[in-house]
């Protein structure tokens, strides 16, 4: 009975078949996203691949720490729980998403290049929209993203900065928005 019920949770919470691709050691426990060890991995395995590129998508909860603060720690899960769901609701279901820290999550868009980055700057904007005008029950957050390009044969290391120092810029410029590394 435990099982199905943990079955069941974790549907409930991912809007997706529990154990589709990965595991629940795979996941985390709150969200449903695959956690940071498993979202390296599938970065880390894309980058292997003959002529792949893609996008590396660090998006941060703006103000977590005061929502958890003000609201209390349940609130902020749910908040947590509802960015994620935000998240998998606008990119695809092809694009890896994983928690990888309290407040940060980690998104993965195989095949988009140079030409399509503006693409990323609207999503994330439709997601902020969505998030500052959803859900009534809980309190309004943003997120700010910093971007960056890769493709094969590149590290994951060195993308991830690239697009944590973008992320750091907009966190430093008034949150609420993204940004893409350019060389």
């Amino acid at each position: 009975m435990n099982i199905l019920r943990r079955f069941l949770a974790q549907e409930k919470t991912t809007g997706r078949p529990a154990g589709r691709k990965y595991g629940p050691g795979q996941r985390d426990a709150l969200t449903g996203a695959v956690n940071k060890t498993t979202f390296q991995k599938i970065v880390e395995n894309a980058l292997t691949g003959e002529h792949t590129h893609g996008c590396l998508l660090l998006v941060d909860v703006d103000c977590m720490k005061e929502i958890n603060e003000n609201f209390g720690r349940e609130t902020g899960d749910h908040v947590l729980q509802n960015v994620f769901a935000t998240l998998q609701e606008n990119f695809r279901d092809d694009d890896g998403i994983g928690r990888l820290s309290e407040d940060s999550f980690g998104i993965w868009i195989e095949g988009i290049d140079a030409d399509q980055v503006s693409g990323i700057r609207r999503r994330i904007a439709v997601v902020n929209d969505k998030l500052l005008h959803g859900a009534a029950n809980l309190p309004k957050v943003t997120l700010s993203a910093g971007a960056a390009l890769g493709e094969s044969g590149e590290s994951y290391k060195e993308i991830c900065k690239q697009a944590q120092k973008v992320l750091h810029r907009v966190k430093e410029g008034g949150r609420c928005g993204c940004e893409v590394y350019t060389n």
